[in-house]
């Protein structure tokens, strides 16, 4: 049965973010922290990118972590279906492209919501973003740059004011549909997960017949324990993915401290098999790949 290097359980954590999309640390950064938390295998599922898998591999490596590589994908816009893929690399082309694709319509999107921006009397401009080089913009670079300037006093105001679902700088993005993506996955070679599906916001996008369908077409897990799921939610989602034969996982969503998203390991205290589904997403290592654990 796969451990941690250090002969421990396996304490993972499958969901956590970096500068590379939205997250407050560097990936090397976040595998220091990862380190202090306790945690001794962990994902890093940025949002719509790969760039920062290569530098948290490296620093995983130097602090004895165990790293699956991987990268979430917004599937549904506003409704919240993303799934996680796991066990990525730069190697994969239709991935690539894919992301590609969106990021480009990300670039767009940022454009549009400065617009819109504009248009209510706030005089922001992309210079005013703090987007770190290689990064696209995402909503939080716009919410952070209205504190620095003062249009807001939080975060949450920012998004609750202008940016969120339905407020008057809201801008849909390109999206891939959900069956597409987890098709996509199994082409490339990689894991489907799908990610914190109580958020999902749609009943019908989660309902019994819905996961039924993505699991048909080539689901692997879902991640039944999640920082924003109260301990109900993590027993059905786990009880619905078992049902179907599914991996379970599980993951805090990091982004930086003391937001919203829960902190790093948070979620070990309720998923009470993490190290056997741990091993079990371990044992869907591609052999390319294992010789790096």
């Amino acid at each position: 049965m796969p451990q941690a290097r250090t002969g421990k359980l396996i304490k993972p954590d499958l969901h956590m973010h970096s500068q590379a999309s939205d997250g407050a640390y560097q990936p090397a950064e976040l595998a220091k922290k990862v380190a202090q938390a306790g945690v001794n295998l962990f994902a890093l599922t940025d949002h719509e990118t790969m760039l920062g898998l290569n530098e948290a591999q490296k620093a995983s490596e130097e602090l004895g972590l165990q790293f699956i590589p991987g990268v979430e994908i917004n599937t549904a816009g506003h409704d919240e279906v993303h799934i996680l893929f796991y066990y990525v690399h730069e190697g994969m082309d239709a991935l690539v492209s894919q992301l590609r694709l969106m990021n480009e319509g990300r670039e767009t999107r940022g454009f549009k919501i400065i617009e819109r921006l504009n248009s209510l009397g706030i005089p922001i401009t992309m210079n005013d973003l703090d987007i770190p080089p290689g990064v696209f913009c995402n909503r939080p670079h716009v919410a952070h740059a209205l504190v620095r300037m003062g249009a807001v006093s939080s975060l949450k105001e920012a998004f609750d004011r202008f940016l969120g679902i339905g407020k008057p700088a809201y801008v849909e993005r390109t999206r891939i549909e959900t069956l597409d993506a987890i098709a996509l996955a199994r082409e490339i070679g990689a894991v489907p997960v799908l990610a914190h599906p109580e958020l999902i916001r749609k009943p019908e996008l989660k309902s019994e017949e819905a996961i039924k369908k993505m699991a048909d077409a080539g689901l692997m897990g879902i991640e039944a324990y999640h920082s924003k799921h109260d301990a109900s939610s993590c027993r059905k989602w786990d009880q619905a993915a078992r049902s179907l034969g599914l991996m379970v996982t599980g993951g805090s969503d990091f982004h930086r401290p003391s937001d919203e998203h829960g902190p790093i390991g948070c979620i070990l205290n309720k998923w009470m098999t993490s190290h056997e589904d741990a091993t079990a997403l371990l044992e869907k290592r591609p052999d390319q790949l294992k010789d790096r654990a």
